[in-house]
């Protein structure tokens, strides 16, 4: 079946697709382009609310047009985005990062939800949908590689050359992932319907109301998805506190290190129930985050990587329960209201943390969002326990 290739293929983009080598330190350089981190974040934030307003109608066009089309598009964008980065850097202006910010958003949502939406019908053509938490470990594997490919590339980039020589380097590298998803071969099992783009995502939303299990599920990974993408972003600028900058790269390359042997495992531990899996992994994520800002000083950057061991298992079993709980017809769309509704959430998080951490310091800002997560998650995890 040609379809097969589509396995080596996700690998394949999720190694390409993640080497992003300004990544670590593109809050430092959108800081030093700004002047001012809640202004810095404020582009993550934006990228965030125009890719929550867009993920719903990108969900649509995924279920309706084809995977593979609106993947080749996501990868296209995400090379403009990077190219309006790199000029913001050249020429010194802050607002081309918003167009870049906006360009990004878009890329991501096309790819938001079709990505998962495509690997779960390829296993479904093959016969193997109880498999598809393996394929997306493995993939996701080969994706912490690509991150930890992108952090060597910074590191040598950033010893002996600027951050804006950086940014260029990261829009060649955008380029290779337009080429794999050009090689996806389109499930046979995805039909395009004839209902009309509004029913079907009232259709969607409505099978989303009515799935209790669902919609807990989809609070947790906004919680999880926002907490950690922000903290992700400004540990860049904390660990360039306490360590040089092409140091802060060499953490970045252990933690995705750490993060390619938690995907290679996480089936492993699928024995124990994705419930318990989701649990175990977040709690201990929580406490080597805490350990590390205690400490504050230079072995924090290197403790904190460390997290990215839990990070594996955890997203596999939160990935395959909401997968178990979305709608095959709208599937891509019903995954996009889960990504709209965290967009918001992520945007309001960047947001508040930015003017946290121009207000006290970037410390007591990571602080806050560990507490805040560990104390409003809980909550959704009992919840989610009774349905377990």
């Amino acid at each position: 079946m040609k379809i097969r290739k589509n396995i080596s293929l996700f690998k394949l983009y999720y190694l390409f697709s993640e080497i992003w080598p300004l990544s670590a330190l593109s809050i430092v350089f959108f800081q030093q382009i700004t002047g001012s981190y809640a202004f810095a974040l404020g582009i993550f934030s934006i990228a965030n609310i125009v890719q929550s307003f867009a993920e719903v109608p990108t969900g649509v066009f995924s279920d309706k047009i084809g995977r593979r089309k609106t993947m080749i598009l996501s990868s296209v964008l995400t090379i403009v985005a990077f190219l309006m980065f790199a000029l913001a850097g050249t020429v010194g202006c802050k607002y081309l990062l918003i167009v870049g910010a906006i360009a990004w958003a878009f890329a991501d949502a096309f790819a938001s939800g079709t990505d998962d939406a495509l690997m779960y019908e390829t296993m479904e053509e093959l016969h193997q949908s109880d498999k598809y938490d393996i394929l997306y470990a493995r993939s996701k594997t080969f994706g912490q590689i690509g991150l930890g490919t992108g952090a060597l590339v910074a590191a040598f980039i950033t010893y002996f050359y600027s951050l804006n020589v950086l940014a260029w380097v990261s829009v060649i590298f955008g380029i290779i992932p337009v080429f794999i998803c050009l090689q996806f071969v389109e499930p046979k099992k995805h039909t395009v319907e004839d209902t009309t783009s509004i029913k079907h995502f009232i259709i969607a939303m409505k099978s989303f109301v009515r799935n209790k299990k669902l919609r807990i599920l989809a609070t947790i990974q906004m919680l999880n998805r926002g907490v950690s993408f922000t903290s992700y972003r400004i540990e860049g600028a904390y660990f360039n506190l306490l360590i040089p900058t092409w140091a802060v790269n060499v953490a970045r390359i252990i933690k995705q290190v750490c993060g390619a042997i938690s995907f290679s495992i996480a089936p492993y531990f699928r024995k124990f129930g994705f419930y318990r899996i989701l649990v175990a992994s977040t709690i201990g994520m929580t406490i080597i985050k805490t350990i590390a800002v205690v400490l504050n000083n230079y072995v924090t950057p290197f403790v904190q990587s460390s997290v990215n061991l839990l990070w594996g298992p955890c997203q596999t079993a939160e990935s395959a329960l909401l997968q178990q709980e979305l709608s095959p017809k709208q599937r891509a769309t019903m995954g996009s209201i889960v990504s709209l509704m965290g967009g918001i959430l992520s945007a309001a998080i960047y947001w508040l943390v930015g003017i946290v951490a121009d207000i006290t310091s970037v410390w007591f800002a990571i602080v806050v969002l560990i507490a805040c997560n560990l104390l409003i998650s809980g909550g959704y995890y009992w919840m989610l326990k009774r349905y377990k």
